[in-house]
C-alpha cells in the first residue's frame, strides 16, 4: 500500500468513526446515525419532490456517457449515497446466467467515490445453493481484471471525468480499498451488530452502501 492509498484509508476509517459507534455497539443516540438519517431524509424527500439535486445531475451526466446501455439509478436506497449505473450485458450457458453491471457509488459521508463491474450469477437447474457456492461466487466485483473492461474503459474515464466535474472535492477510491478493509465493533446502517457481534464489514458497507452483497468475490 503506498503512502496515498494509505492516507484514503486512514480518511475513511476517520469517517467511520465520525458515524458509527465502533467498539461500543451499546452507546445509545450516537450523534453519527442521527446524521445518517438527516442525510437519507433530505435526499429522498428531494427525489420525492423531484428537485434538480445533486443526484439528478449526476444520473443526467452519467446518461450522457453511456449511450444506448440502459441506466438504473438505485439512489432511493435508504442508505447516504447516489448508485447509478448501467446494464452492460446478459450471457447464458447451459443452466449458468451471468449479468453484469457496471456500478458508480457517490458517498454522501465522505467526498469519495467508487466504481466497478459486478457479476450477477445465478443457476438454474437442479443444483444445489452449497454446490453452487463451491463452484463460483455468487457476486463478484472486478475493474482492470475483468474481460470486459477494456471495451467498458472509456465510459467509466467520461462518467469520472463528470462525477469530479460535478463534485470537484471528491476523490476516486478504489474497490480493491474500500471492500478488502474490514472494521470489526460495529455494523452498516440497516444492520445489526446483535445478528453477529464479530462479525466484519468493509467500508464499502459502512460509506457507500450498507444493501450490496456483503461477501462478493472481489478481483483487482
Amino acid at each position: 500500500m503506498n503512502k496515498m492509498e494509505q492516507d484514503a484509508i486512514y480518511y475513511l476509517l476517520k469517517k467511520v468513526h465520525e458515524f458509527y459507534p465502533v467498539g461500543m455497539t451499546t452507546l445509545a443516540e450516537y450523534p453519527g446515525e442521527k446524521k445518517i438519517m438527516e442525510i437519507i431524509e433530505k435526499k429522498i424527500n428531494a427525489m420525492i419532490a423531484e428537485e434538480d439535486t445533486l443526484g439528478s445531475a449526476l444520473r443526467e451526466a452519467i446518461k450522457l456517457s453511456t449511450g444506448d446501455y440502459q441506466l438504473f439509478d438505485l439512489s432511493s436506497r435508504q442508505f447516504p449515497c447516489y448508485l447509478i449505473g448501467i446494464f452492460y450485458e446478459e450471457d447464458t450457458s447451459g443452466d449458468l446466467s451471468r449479468r453484469t453491471f457496471l456500478l458508480f457509488t457517490i458517498s454522501l459521508l465522505c467526498n469519495c467515490y467508487t466504481y466497478f463491474i459486478h457479476d450477477y450469477y445465478r443457476v438454474f437447474g437442479q443444483i444445489t445453493f452449497s454446490q453452487r457456492r463451491k463452484m463460483y461466487p455468487i457476486d463478484s466485483v472486478s475493474l482492470v481484471s475483468h474481460a470486459s473492461f477494456e471495451k467498458i474503459k472509456p465510459i467509466v474515464e467520461s462518467v469520472s471525468m463528470k462525477i469530479e466535474n460535478i463534485l470537484p472535492t471528491y476523490k476516486y477510491v478504489s474497490h480493491l480499498q474500500l471492500f478488502g478493509s474490514k472494521v470489526t465493533g460495529a455494523a452498516p446502517y440497516g444492520k445489526s451488530i446483535d445478528d453477529n457481534p464479530t462479525q466484519s464489514y468493509s467500508i464499502y458497507h459502512f460509506l457507500f452502501d450498507s444493501y450490496f452483497e456483503e461477501n462478493p468475490h472481489v478481483a483487482p
